[in-house]
């Protein structure tokens, strides 16, 4: 009975929407933790050095994320089954690339505005990011390997990350931070490298360069372009309300203290993107496989039923995250940045908008129609200049937070008016 027992917990351990959520849990750890912690080890002027660099590296992981990986969860399984190593090298070969040519960009960028900082982090930091963002939606994808090995990356993630953070928290430099950053995810794509080749995914054969690959790789990016180009420039401006916000915050004056107080409060309650993430990438092959024998307009029970039975859930979530929101400011920020009340419950807010509106966007991705998120962040953005400018001029890093959930409720409208449109009314 105990052995029963024990074999009925090993085989819930593996089932792939718990280790799904398990990775993105650790990961999303891995994104607050290292916010936590170096906004209290690092000085104010390193952490808000830190903030605004990743603001601009994080426009090449978009890009990446939206053009090559995001495609995966839709395209893998309808179209590139029978040539999975061709398909991942190719997509490995696009990352370096498309990351290598757009990291020189917003090096020139930053060196223009001054920023003293090596060529190597800025290539660095989104490429190993993308990588492993690339590698993580193959492997959800493909039924081939088990997703424990996901799980295990994103451990030796943390583990390396905080360890090399612990070890060097006396002396952390802005340069330390960032070479303990790459490690990290170098370590953690090395595993899953290791994993591909011991299960034979990849080989020397599939390494090779033929007329095969050559056209398998026309073919995929070609692919991915025509799935991705509406979501890939949606993404860009998706950078642009939610990363270059704290750029063009620091261009209306908004101090360090400021910039850092806001990705602060915003990193903590970031935890509910661990079940955005998580329901993406679980339902987006689901409901991409449920599209292939039934109509679109079918995809509206299906939404129906997700919203039905997960409902109470996502209420739940938002009466826990922000009452443990506000105890964890009070009891680690409140000292160093003062109240946080204001800030934390327009950030819950965007959150609970932004997960409530998932299903919408899961069945028009599912559907390949792609063009309404660009449209929706082009929206969003325009709303982040104009209301951000008045907003952010008159009360600063408070109006950081308003434009913040102002620029995603107009992003949720049009969303929501495509839907009914596309699918809807079909």
């Amino acid at each position: 009975m105990n052995n029963d027992k024990f074999v009925g917990l090993y085989n819930r351990l593996l089932d792939e929407k718990f280790l799904i959520f398990s990775d993105q849990a650790l990961y999303a750890f891995f994104n607050f933790g290292s916010i936590f912690l170096l906004s209290k080890l690092a000085s104010i002027n390193v952490f808000g050095s830190y903030v605004i660099f990743l603001s601009y590296t994080n426009f090449v992981f978009i890009f990446s994320t939206f053009f090559l990986s995001a495609p995966i969860l839709v395209l893998l399984s309808k179209k590139w089954k029978h040539r999975e190593q061709s398909y991942l090298l190719t997509l490995l070969s696009s990352n370096f690339i498309s990351s290598l040519v757009l990291s020189g960009i917003c090096y020139l960028v930053i060196k223009f505005l001054g920023e003293d900082i090596k060529f190597i982090y800025v290539f660095l930091v989104p490429f190993c990011m993308s990588m492993i963002d690339i590698l993580k939606k193959f492997l959800f994808s493909t039924l081939n390997i088990s997703l424990i090995h996901v799980t295990i990356s994103t451990v030796l993630l943390n583990i390396v990350f905080f360890t090399g953070i612990f070890i060097a928290r006396e002396s952390l430099s802005f340069n330390t931070i960032l070479a303990i950053y790459i490690a990290s995810f170098v370590i953690a794509n090395m595993y899953i490298f290791c994993v591909l080749i011991i299960k034979k995914t990849l080989n020397k054969k599939a390494l090779s360069i033929n007329a095969q690959n050559t056209r398998d790789f026309k073919i995929i990016i070609k692919a991915h372009y025509t799935y991705s180009k509406w979501i890939m420039l949606g993404g860009i401006a998706f950078w642009g309300y939610s990363q270059g916000l704290f750029i063009m915050s620091k261009s209306l004056m908004v101090n360090d203290f400021g910039i850092g107080k806001v990705r602060t409060i915003q990193n903590i309650l970031g935890l509910v993107n661990i079940f955005i993430v998580s329901i993406e990438n679980y339902y987006i092959p689901y409901f991409s496989n449920f599209v292939k024998t039934r109509s679109n307009k079918e995809l509206v029970g299906l939404v129906k039923r997700l919203y039905k039975e997960n409902y109470k859930k996502g209420l739940f979530l938002f009466l826990i995250v922000f009452p443990l929101g506000l105890v964890g400011y009070n009891l680690f920020y409140a000292d160093k940045y003062g109240s946080g009340l204001f800030l934390l419950v327009v950030f819950s807010i965007t959150q609970l908008i932004l997960l409530f509106i998932r299903p919408l966007i899961i069945s028009l991705k599912a559907i390949e129609v792609t063009y309404p998120f660009f449209i929706a962040h082009i929206v969003a953005v325009i709303t982040m200049v104009f209301f951000g400018y008045f907003a952010i001029i008159n009360y600063g890093y408070n109006g950081m937070a308003l434009t913040f959930l102002m620029s995603n409720i107009s992003f949720v409208f049009v969303v929501a008016y495509f839907y009914n449109k596309k699918i809807k009314k079909g």
